[in-house]
């Protein structure tokens, strides 16, 4: 199973650089930048990292085809690809804060997302593309630069639907927060959705986003965890099911506020919901705790490679180069 690290995208060009060296130096395979409203532009903040390393491969996460046309993101992925020589990669999903935030109307998700991922692969393999789709639609498209092998495209998605109609017109496809009660399940989708389409699974990339808070002093880390738990698969019911009691979910619903608060104030103090709810939801949710603990806690992270994951994504926030030694020192050794 390979170990990738996801950034915030409040890291400057300047700082990118010295992580994606970090990652480098210490076997992360591939450093991910988020993609938020009110941040800067995630392609363009990459370039430096791409010219200051050789190994280490470079994504954007996520990307929706609301907030940029398939055509522009096939433009930015092959420019990233170029600039790297062969190591960009882009997520393509339905989610995410940019549609709420443009006060866009979101119609046909599900066919948005696959026809965005089958015009972007398309338009980045190299041969000349003119696509129809319901939705998107581009003639004659043609570029003629990038690095001679196309960068990956994956799919973004966690529910059966989205699943379905967009992991087999992806390179892979990455899942956010897939607790372990529901990974199996999920990657099991996944392969019969290839299957489907006469898809083999050789070769295919299965990745899962997941939280890391670990830090030398455990109530550090604890706070951190309780001030991100709000995104947490967005603390939603049909998550939530999968490891608490339909009556402790209710809690959490009537709530949230709390959640809210504890996010954006940073403070970590949620109000309102008992604290054995919420250190149920970050042990089931996250790895969090200290270094002490991550050597005999390691079955928490070799479930998901036993469930079928090839690519583990650690979210990481505060500190992350700190988070990016202890990954390299105490977990990648254990799961090579």
């Amino acid at each position: 199973m390979r170990v990738d690290v996801l950034l915030e995208p409040d890291q400057t060009p300047d700082q990118l650089v010295e992580l994606a060296r970090l990652c480098e130096r210490h076997g992360i395979s591939r450093m991910w930048l988020q993609n938020y409203v009110s941040w800067r532009d995630p392609f363009m903040s990459l370039v430096p990292a791409a010219l200051a390393t050789k190994k280490v491969g470079l994504g954007v996460c996520v990307i929706s085809p609301w907030e940029m046309h398939p055509v522009k993101l096939a433009n930015a992925l092959l420019t990233l690809q170029e600039y790297s020589g062969g190591r960009a990669a882009l997520v393509i999903g339905g989610g995410g804060e940019w549609p709420a935030r443009l006060g866009l109307q979101v119609t046909k998700r599900v066919r948005c997302v696959r026809e965005a991922i089958e015009l972007v692969r398309g338009g980045v393999a190299g041969k000349g593309l003119t696509y129809q789709g319901e939705m998107y639609k581009v003639y004659g498209y043609k570029p003629t630069f990038g690095s001679g092998s196309p960068p990956l495209v994956y799919a973004g998605a966690n529910q059966p639907q989205m699943l379905h109609a967009t992991v087999p017109a992806a390179d892979g496809v990455m899942y956010s927060d897939m607790t372990r009660q529901l990974i199996g399940t999920t990657t099991q989708r996944t392969v019969d959705a290839l299957a489907d389409k006469g898809k083999p699974r050789a070769g295919y990339r299965i990745s899962n986003i997941w939280a890391w808070h670990v830090k030398t002093d455990r109530e550090v880390a604890m706070r951190e965890a309780r001030r991100e738990l709000l995104l947490r698969g967005l603390m939603e019911r049909w998550y939530l099911e999968s490891f608490l009691p339909s009556a402790e979910i209710d809690i959490i619903e009537k709530n949230k506020g709390g959640l809210f608060k504890a996010y954006r104030d940073r403070s970590g103090v949620i109000n309102g919901i008992p604290a054995q709810i919420i250190d149920t939801c970050i042990a089931n949710f996250t790895f969090t705790g200290t270094p002490e603990e991550i050597g005999p806690r390691m079955a928490e992270l070799t479930a998901f490679r036993d469930a079928g994951v090839d690519e583990l994504n650690f979210r990481l926030h505060d500190d992350p180069a700190e988070a990016i030694r202890l990954i390299g020192e105490h977990v990648i050794p254990r799961l090579s």
